[in-house]
Formats: C-alpha cells, structure tokens, sequence
C-alpha cells in the first residue's frame, strides 16, 4: 500500500462562517435601505421633543 496524506481539520472554521453570515445580513439591511431611498436624502434632520414640565407648588 502506498503512503497516504490525511488533512484532519478540527472546527476553527466556524469564525469564517460567523463572518459570512455576518456579512450577508448586513448587504441584505444595506440593499433594503437602498432600496427604500434612504441614501437618496440630501441632509439629516434630528430633530428632539421635549415634554414641557410645568411645577405646581403651594
């Protein structure tokens, strides 16, 4: 019998996985966000409100 190689991989490949899945769900919400004109928007509005408080005393 001739001599043979074996390659034994043991996990260490699931980080690459993590990572593809990662980058998948995040091309989707980034294409979505496209999609729906959200990069089309010439400036950013923030706008905050406030409720007023108003203190009663004696």
């Amino acid at each position: 019998m001739a001599d043979q190689d074996f390659i034994v991989r043991q996990g260490g490949n699931s980080i690459g996985w993590f990572a593809a899945g990662a980058l998948v769900v995040a091309a989707a919400i980034g294409l979505f966000l496209y999609a729906d004109g959200y990069f089309d928007k010439d400036t950013v509005q923030m706008k905050i409100d406030l409720p007023r408080v108003t203190i009663e005393g004696n």
